[in-house]
């Protein structure tokens, strides 16, 4: 059985969502000791890990457009290269 590769992203992905788990709970332990959070550190995390994965979400779909585009593109090629097949003729009933 093969396995699935891992790519960069899937390592990142991981990364951020143990990031975001073992920062929450971290502040939930910091709120039973002190009553409050830190409201500015808690918006600057999951701004700067929301921005990360909209960075990424914007890569994947500029290189799932550009493989599009360059597939469009062979199709076209290989369409325009192919001759024109002969019509059938109608007597024959195929058999």
């Amino acid at each position: 059985m093969k396995l699935p590769k891992i790519h960069t992203m899937d390592i990142i992905l991981i990364v951020i969502f143990a990031t975001l788990v073992v920062f929450t709970i971290k502040m939930i332990q910091v709120f039973e000791i002190s009553g409050s959070i830190p409201d500015t550190l808690v918006t600057c995390v999951f701004a700067a890990l929301g921005g990360e994965c909209g960075i990424m979400g914007w890569i994947m779909t500029t290189k799932t457009k550009k493989q599009q585009r360059k597939w469009d593109k062979e199709d076209s090629k290989k369409s325009e290269n192919k001759t024109p097949e002969e019509p059938h003729s109608d007597d024959s009933e195929g058999f």
